[in-house]
């Protein structure tokens, strides 16, 4: 297999985390970009910084599924982690398992929500460690026994995904986004780590629009931003 029809140095890809690394039921991802590499492995380069290899807890053969887009399909191969090649730059085996896919559009939806987040940059560890320790505790939590002050009321555009919506820069595509969504479903607000992917020139309201990526979100959270599009549609 020729990887690099599909695979090429500078192109953005996607690395998903493959289960069972997470039995408690959460979907994970990590931005890339393609450095270098051949049939039988690839040297990728991480945006988190200059120390992104020690953001996140990879360890020898972590499975994930490596994704981009190539020729109007998706294109998926699955990858272990081989070594660290420098501060943000990672060396990956390639596996013989190659596939084509056509992406499924995800429904999206105006809404008003509440919400509250922070921003970091550089800082992926600090929340992702963070979102893994209150998105397990707001499972495991009555709606009553969790507080709701803070959340601002929001416009924005939700998906199963993403999100998109505006706020006062600093923002920039790679920016770590620790958000809550509080739904108004009468349960718990839902935790997760969004990644921004772009952003617009600031406007005359002195904000700009970005649009962000889920990178760690439970399962469960996921099906109910499902569910409450499906509802408001």
């Amino acid at each position: 297999m020729i990887y690099q029809r599909y695979f090429k140095a500078g192109q953005k890809v996607q690395l998903r985390a493959k289960m069972p690394l997470h039995p408690e039921g959460r979907n994970e991802l990590l931005s890339a970009s393609i450095h270098s590499g051949n049939a039988n492995y690839f040297n990728l380069t991480l945006p988190y910084g200059p120390n992104a290899v020690a953001q996140y807890p990879f360890t020898e053969d972590m499975p994930f599924e490596l994704s981009t887009d190539a020729l109007g399909l998706g294109v998926k191969v699955t990858v272990t982690y081989l070594e660290p090649l420098a501060g943000d730059r990672i060396r990956v085996l390639v596996l013989p398992d190659l596939q084509m896919f056509q992406r499924r559009t995800q429904q999206r939806i105006d809404c008003t929500i509440g919400i509250r987040f922070t921003r970091g940059k550089n800082s992926l560890l600090k929340l992702r460690e963070t979102w893994h320790k209150n998105a397990l505790i707001l499972s495991s939590s009555t709606p009553q026994s969790i507080p709701l002050e803070g959340f601002h009321p929001c416009q924005l555009n939700l998906s199963a995904t993403g999100i998109r919506f505006s706020l006062h820069p600093p923002a920039e595509p790679t920016d770590i986004c620790l958000m809550l969504l509080d739904l108004g479903d009468s349960k718990a607000p839902i935790c997760l780590l969004a990644e921004i992917m772009w952003t617009t020139d600031k406007n005359q309201q002195g904000t700009v629009h970005a649009g962000m990526q889920y990178i760690n979100i439970m399962e469960q959270d996921q099906k109910r931003i499902e569910r409450f599009i499906k509802e408001h549609s």
